[in-house]
């Protein structure tokens, strides 16, 4: 069963949420880091051991000389992306980030792996694919978590891998 909005926050799965954020069936997360993801060292996947993240270099916002503006220009591309969101996933949930309608529309996914029972950080993350250029705001509603409620998984069970607790950035 999917949890509603509500119930996502009032249970603390998706923490830092902003009212406006709050949705039917989930939660929107708001940009406020971007990477782009370079081919200089590519991923590595190995059959055992520890996924190896490609290079990625800071994108900064650019300003408007005029009014003071903010914003991100973004060239088609791949990029890392950090929410001011964060989750805490409970051993009877999956967290799941979609695509906000209105970033499809402008040419731009988001796309993620399932967030298992256990996993915990204080920033949520995806990676965006860019096919058209594209303007986004710091702070910009861009994806939505949505969260299924699931048999627990054992405690011994829980996820608690490489990318716990904010590992998954990429230090480069």
């Amino acid at each position: 069963m999917q949890l509603t909005g509500k119930q996502i926050v009032k249970q603390y799965i998706v923490t830092d949420v902003c009212e406006a954020g709050i949705q039917q069936q989930g939660v929107d997360l708001r940009v406020i880091d971007i990477k782009r993801v370079k081919d200089v060292i590519p991923g590595f996947i190995p059959k055992t051991g520890k996924t190896i993240l490609p290079y990625t270099e800071t994108v900064f916002p650019r300003e408007d000389s005029v009014d003071g503006h903010k914003e991100w220009y973004l060239e088609p591309g791949y990029y890392e992306v950090t929410f001011a969101e964060g989750c805490f996933i409970p051993p009877n949930a999956s967290l799941h980030i979609k695509s906000r309608s209105s970033l499809i529309r402008c040419g731009a996914e988001c796309r993620s792996g399932q967030f298992d029972g256990g996993f915990k950080t204080s920033h949520m993350g995806c990676f965006l694919k860019v096919e058209l250029p594209i303007y986004i705001d710091p702070g910009a509603r861009i994806a939505q978590a949505i969260v299924f409620e699931s048999y627990p998984v054992d405690k011994e069970d829980m996820y608690n891998g490489q990318w716990q607790n904010d590992q998954q950035r990429s230090t480069n």
